[in-house]
């Protein structure tokens, strides 16, 4: 009696199941679009999936994937009752070689696909990801400054020095100067192509200076008193009106020549430069330099032998 209901039992419930519980529903496809996508090494991908049903009712499917070793595919929805699409990502490991691997994605389950769908992945080289732009640091040459700042100085310094001491020595210390200044102003005048071909009037004024040096010079030592005496004031006078002339060039960047405006600071790179900069040299500054100089000195030296005249 008690086997008879039990066997009754479960009649009635197996007729309350539907018979679709018991067995696989039904078949489906599955696609992929595009069906290649193209990855760097170290880097990822994605596409779209969609599964459809072929034949049968709906029932639980899955997603499943055969890929290569390095090579990730993830789904946003990995199972569904049919039709079910969504997007999927494909990562590939930095340790993939490059080339065209498959990967093979199928419908698994109770309503699995009759043939799987093919993606095929182009991996190229690892994306090497470029450093910021570096902002190169600005670079400031201070040797002009330096250079041209220490020969005014000595200029201003030595002209006052020489013209108020010294006195029992002047005529060794402006034979000196003469010389000096002489020797720069011809070097400079014969070798500086630059000031020939760029400040034409700065090269001629530098030859009018030479020959009226000369000029003022002998006339000091050969001259009658009066003119010995006038040419030693337009000696301190000349020179004292170069090196103004010098400083005003360096200060006001070369305004009387077709370098103005080059470069930044182009009197300061030009007269005192030492070859630090691109239109310097280490002769032309020098000679620049000692010019600048001695032009106080021989200015100084001048002064105080005109007062040594004019006292007699």
């Amino acid at each position: 009696m008690k086997t008879s209901l039990i066997i009754l039992a479960v009649l009635m419930i197996s007729l309350m199941i539907p018979a679709s519980a018991f067995a696989a529903s039904g078949t489906s496809s599955i696609s992929v679009t595009p069906t290649g996508v193209t990855v760097p090494a170290g880097s990822s991908g994605s596409f779209n999936y969609k599964v459809n049903l072929i034949s049968g009712s709906t029932w639980g499917t899955q997603i499943s994937v055969s890929a290569p070793s390095g090579i990730t595919v993830s789904f946003s929805d990995s199972s569904g009752d049919p039709p079910f699409s969504g997007t999927a990502t494909v990562v590939v490991a930095r340790t993939v070689a490059p080339g065209t691997y498959t990967v093979e994605i199928s419908a698994t389950g109770d309503d699995p696909s009759s043939s799987p769908a093919t993606l095929t992945i182009d991996v190229t080289n690892a994306t090497v990801s470029s450093p910021p732009p570096v902002t190169p640091a600005v670079h400031v040459n201070y040797v002009p400054f330096v250079v041209g700042g220490l020969s005014i100085a000595l200029f201003i310094v030595f002209l006052v020095l020489f013209a108020i001491f010294f006195s029992g020595y002047a005529f060794v210390i402006r034979f000196l100067s003469f010389v000096i200044t002489a020797a720069t102003s011809i070097y400079l005048i014969v070798f500086d192509h630059i000031l020939f071909t760029a400040a034409y009037d700065h090269w001629l004024g530098l030859v009018v200076y030479l020959i009226l040096s000369i000029v003022m010079f002998v006339i000091s030592l050969l001259g009658s008193s009066g003119l010995r005496t006038s040419s030693l004031y337009a000696l301190a006078a000349g020179n004292v009106l170069l090196g103004i002339l010098m400083i005003s060039d360096a200060i006001a960047g070369l305004p009387v020549s077709s370098l103005a405006g080059v470069t930044k600071n182009v009197g300061w790179n030009y007269l005192f430069g030492f070859g630090t900069t691109s239109i310097s040299t280490v002769s032309i500054s020098l000679a620049f330099t000692i010019l600048l100089i001695f032009t106080g000195i021989y200015a100084g030296s001048s002064f105080a032998s005109a007062r040594s005249h004019s006292g007699r």
